[in-house]
């Protein structure tokens, strides 16, 4: 009886300590006022019941830890609360990094099936294109041969670590390394990155011996940073898939491109003029089998992995999203891919983490050639010059990519483009604009819409030539004009 009663009292001490760090939720809130002092008040208010990890500008959230579930219903009914989620649990893909070594056929190939080799011939590196990099750490970057070029170029622009909060991304784990290695990792004959031009801010987002709950926070955070730094493209090799039901946790259902926070986020920064790649995830012969979070996102560039052979890796996942759109997007070499050793030495390594960075880097490239094109046109080139594109695949997607082709479909686009515009050109200035910006078109305007970064329409005016968003807060906004003949075209306008 005394055994059996210890147990009961561990099985109740146990599960309460589960509850206790389950509980993490995201305090939505109705006004961008509320976020600080509202969240300042509620942690007042429940002093000692209720804890903040941080806020979300973006979200106009707050994430908290809520200790039981009568301060939860409580703070449910104040008035400045729009909604609450419960913070999700996550499993991540790992990665398999081989011991034996490797030679410079590999890195050839991994370029070769992509068109990168010929690109780089042209001139396109990636140069003067900033792509940030979301991992676990990024383990002697600051010392390893691999990244001496990187480092004499001064081509790492600032550094994170969200986990600890400071700047020292250079002494945790190696998974974030690998990945930058194949994207501007040089070696003399035994290693070459798909875009050795590229600038980089480095994010340490994941503490491999933590719980999950809080990475999602600090994904987010990231996000956040990267933008105010000034970002063209942001990489993840870290995919998210929710295996715990017990705690009401995510479904495949919920892999349709809107229920996960960490994919709405990734959404919000496509939204904010930043390209978005991730790695598909490594569950293809698991149990879950899909693809992970944010890859469900509806302008994600979500990469499986295939072999030296262009055949699917059993490893990776599978699509589609839940709501049937094609996933994974494209394919690229992710089995015995040469990555960057942490001695010195270079490696091979199995994984859609690296068939991820190839295609981040495929990106940057196309990024330095036309730097103004906008992200949905190379999204959709991308897709298109896929080798399975008229018969994409659950396994493969729409195959993999062609970057000369991409190339060829994105100049027959802006010539198309060019002449719609050559009698229609519309310009907006001053743009940052302050109080009031001007539009100058040959053709008459019919109505101007305002959308705010979360797509809601905060200003639709008729007929003006020059408007006047004194109102407006200091924001990047979308900007839809529409003209009498049914012609219309979005411009970015920035708020200062």
């Amino acid at each position: 009886m005394r055994i059996t009663g210890i147990l009961i009292i561990f099985f109740i001490l146990n599960i309460s300590n589960v509850f206790a760090q389950s509980n993490y939720y995201w305090l939505f809130f109705k006004n961008e006022t509320s976020l600080n002092s509202e969240t300042k008040r509620l942690c007042n208010k429940f002093n000692g019941k209720i804890r903040l990890v941080g806020k979300s500008k973006w979200f106009n959230a707050a994430f908290v830890n809520i200790y039981d579930i009568k301060t939860l219903n409580k703070i449910s009914k104040s008035k400045s609360i729009l909604k609450i989620e419960k913070s999700k649990n996550y499993h991540k893909s790992k990665q398999l990094v081989n011991t034996d070594t490797s030679n410079f056929y590999y890195t050839k190939k991994q370029l070769g099936i992509l068109g990168l080799e010929k690109f780089h011939q042209k001139g396109f590196t990636g140069k003067n294109i900033t792509l940030a990099l979301f991992d676990a750490g990024f383990y002697r970057v600051d010392s390893l041969l691999a990244f001496d070029s990187l480092r004499k170029r001064n081509g790492i622009l600032a550094t994170k670590d969200f986990v600890e909060n400071n700047s020292n991304v250079y002494n945790d784990d190696s998974h974030g390394m690998y990945v930058l290695s194949i994207i501007s990792g040089y070696v003399k004959d035994s290693l070459q990155g798909a875009a050795p031009g590229v600038n980089y801010l480095l994010a340490r987002t994941e503490d491999v011996s933590s719980e999950k709950h809080l990475e999602e926070f600090n994904w987010i955070k990231a996000l956040e940073w990267a933008d105010s730094i000034g970002v063209d493209i942001i990489h993840s090799s870290l995919g998210y898939s929710v295996f715990d039901t017990l705690q009401g946790d995510y479904s495949y259902n919920d892999m349709d491109g809107e229920s996960t926070i960490i994919t709405r986020a990734a959404q919000m920064a496509f939204k904010r003029g930043i390209f978005i790649t991730n790695s598909a995830g490594n569950e293809g012969a698991k149990k879950w089998k899909y693809i992970t979070a944010p890859c469900d996102g509806k302008d994600v560039l979500c990469v499986g992995a295939v072999d030296s052979n262009l055949v699917k890796s059993n490893f990776s996942s599978f699509g589609p999203s839940s709501d049937g759109r094609v996933k994974p997007d494209v394919m690229a070499m992710g089995t015995l891919v040469t990555i960057a050793g942490t001695n010195n030495e270079i490696k091979r390594g199995n994984g859609t983490s690296f068939s991820g960075p190839l295609i981040a880097g495929f990106v940057a490239c196309l990024k330095q050639k036309y730097p103004n094109i906008s992200n949905t046109i190379l999204l959709e080139a991308i897709r298109k010059s896929g080798s399975l594109y008229n018969y994409p695949s659950d396994s493969m997607g729409y195959g993999i990519p062609d970057i000369l082709r991409a190339d060829s479909i994105i100049q027959k686009k802006l010539e198309i483009k060019n002449q719609i515009y050559q009698n229609q050109e519309i310009i907006i200035f001053p743009n940052p604009a302050k109080d009031r910006f001007v539009i100058k078109s040959a053709l008459k305007i019919k109505t101007i819409e305002i959308f705010d970064i979360y797509g809601k329409r905060v200003l639709v005016l008729k007929n003006n030539e020059t408007v006047n968003i004194e109102k407006l807060t200091s924001d990047n906004y979308s900007l839809k004009i529409t003209c009498f003949n049914g012609f219309s075209i979005y411009k970015r306008l920035v708020k200062i």
